[in-house]
């Protein structure tokens, strides 16, 4: 009985959001070059929770799975998450990825940039953003955050895409060369 029951509790605790409005562009126009989204995908936790969709955006997205340079990462959330949260985890994952050394050489600007993360709900969209100008973060569409370092705007896209990242299937398909794409 209780395994009958399992399905629906978790509805009730852990209810999906998904509206026709929130869909990523297939361009993000206000940058030189213009980015083209490459990849979306699904983030769930356990295979069954809906946390958000992702989507990177790269000038040319035949060049993937190369990704340096000028990139921007796309989240849509479906679930409501506390700022700490994003801060702890890009803290715990930047340390997996790098060396002690090169943590320490973006710590300070780390900090400067995470401290402007809010809690989002679900609904909300976080675009983190590489230009030549450095690293930028916006939430729903307006900036937060902007960091002039060029190291840490490489070392940042560690999370997702490092040896050790947050999800190895959410790089594996944000990654994948446009080739290996179905029709």
């Amino acid at each position: 009985m209780m395994l009958k029951l399992f399905p629906m509790i978790m509805a009730i605790l852990f209810p999906s959001v998904t509206s026709a409005n929130n869909s990523f562009p297939d361009s993000v126009v206000d940058t030189s070059p213009s980015l083209q989204k490459c990849h979306e995908t699904a983030i769930s936790v356990m295979a069954f929770i809906d946390v958000a969709d992702a989507a990177i955006y790269r000038p040319d997205c035949s060049k993937l799975p190369e990704i340096r340079g000028e990139k921007q990462l796309s989240f849509l959330y479906h679930r409501s998450i506390k700022s700490s949260d994003f801060i702890e985890a890009s803290e715990t994952l930047l340390k997996r990825n790098l060396t002690a050394a090169e943590y320490r050489n973006i710590e300070t600007e780390l900090q400067q940039f995470n401290a402007a993360y809010e809690d989002v709900n679900a609904g909300d969209s976080y675009d983190i953003r590489q230009t030549q100008d450095g690293l930028y973060l916006f939430k729903n569409g307006r900036q937060l955050s902007h960091s002039p370092s060029s190291t840490l705007a490489e070392s940042y896209y560690q999370i997702w895409f490092g040896a050790d990242p947050f999800d190895t299937d959410l790089k594996e398909d944000l990654l994948a060369p446009i080739s290996n794409q179905p029709n």
